[in-house]
């Protein structure tokens, strides 16, 4: 049927979002299950890419080395992989850009303000408030850091993108429903 991709801002809610629309059309749903994957391709633990990925170090845990570009191949080819099986909805990842190429593959994009955010976050994640800013400030900085090495200068073109939504302005549901209806899912 199609490939969905969810490229989010930190507290947008792109993996409730992806969860729901996964059940909702009965695709697998895929986020940070890649990691023991691409961990088992690259022969280094799943710890040594979480400290790839969020702390911008190559050293893991298990003091093995991650390669940038071992590590974009890999993630790349999994990819691929995941997204020929058709049926799936997959967060993050810079999966946009991997599938960027690949027919009845939609891509979307979360966004919303800073203040609705900080509610979200206050709402679903166990954060105190006078933290809060910090800590979405500090996802953004790792995705951004993330989707620029992946992608180079041009990862934040809103062009890659099938649809954005403003989750400040659009429920969950209202989300799914144009997300399905984008992408000729909507049955």
């Amino acid at each position: 049927m199609a490939v969905i991709t969810i490229t989010r801002d930190m507290a947008t809610g792109g993996r409730e979002l992806g969860r729901l629309l996964a059940r909702r059309l009965d695709y697998q749903y895929i986020d940070k299950s890649l990691f023991q994957d691409i961990a088992e391709d690259l022969n280094v633990s799943k710890g040594t890419l979480v400290s790839f990925e969020k702390r911008r170090r190559y050293e893991g845990y298990d003091k093995s080395v991650v390669c940038e570009e071992e590590y974009k191949k890999s993630l790349g080819s999994l990819l691929l992989r995941t997204a020929r099986e058709d049926n799936v909805v997959i967060i993050g990842r810079a999966a946009y850009f991997f599938l960027k190429d690949m027919k009845n593959c939609y891509h979307i994009r979360l966004v919303a303000p800073m203040d609705w955010r900080k509610k979200y976050a206050l709402e679903n994640y166990k954060i105190s408030p006078d933290r809060v800013q910090e800590f979405i400030e500090k996802g953004d900085k790792k995705r951004k850091w993330f989707r620029r090495s992946i992608c180079g200068m041009i990862f934040d073109d809103s062009l890659w993108f099938h649809l954005t939504l403003n989750r400040s302005r659009i429920s969950i549901e209202k989300a799914v429903e144009l997300i399905m209806s984008v992408s000729n899912l909507s049955g």
